[in-house]
């Protein structure tokens, strides 16, 4: 059995651009160097990219900037990416963003639950940096 460092869980897909703009990503992570990483990386490949170190931040960063991709972390104290994923999908404002599962955790352990709380995709942490943009330019073409 191969194990999965990136999958499309959804078929949900951004609405058309009102502006022309580069895309918005918000990393969610709360291991800064990490979350800086991926950042830079989206950053150099066009993309605006910021990052929060928790669910909180997330949740107040969605409210005031809207981007249109999260990169959420699981696996993070007190609000869980599960827990912002649902806060995120009972929004108007967030409901249509894409959410991107961003995980150490197996991509069979993580779906069922990720699925459920509203993801589209997922990726798991320590895949190339190559591996997350195919999938942001397959979920956001």
């Amino acid at each position: 059995m191969t194990l999965l460092t990136v999958a499309r869980w959804t078929m949900r897909r951004l609405p058309p651009a009102q502006e022309h703009r580069p895309l918005r990503v918000l990393v969610v992570d709360d291991y800064r160097p990490g979350a800086e990483a991926i950042t830079a990386s989206l950053a150099a490949a066009g993309y605006d990219a910021q990052f929060v170190l928790h669910g909180p931040a997330a949740l107040r960063t969605v409210t005031a900037w809207l981007p249109d991709i999260v990169v959420l972390d699981i696996s993070m104290p007190d609000m869980d990416g599960y827990s912002v994923a649902r806060r995120l999908r009972q929004d108007a404002l967030s409901q249509f963003m894409i959410l991107v599962a961003f995980t150490v955790l197996d991509e069979l352990v993580t779906r069922s639950p990720g699925i459920a709380s509203g993801f589209d995709a997922y990726c798991q942490k320590g895949a190339a940096s190559g591996q997350l943009l195919q999938l942001l330019e397959i979920l956001a073409p």
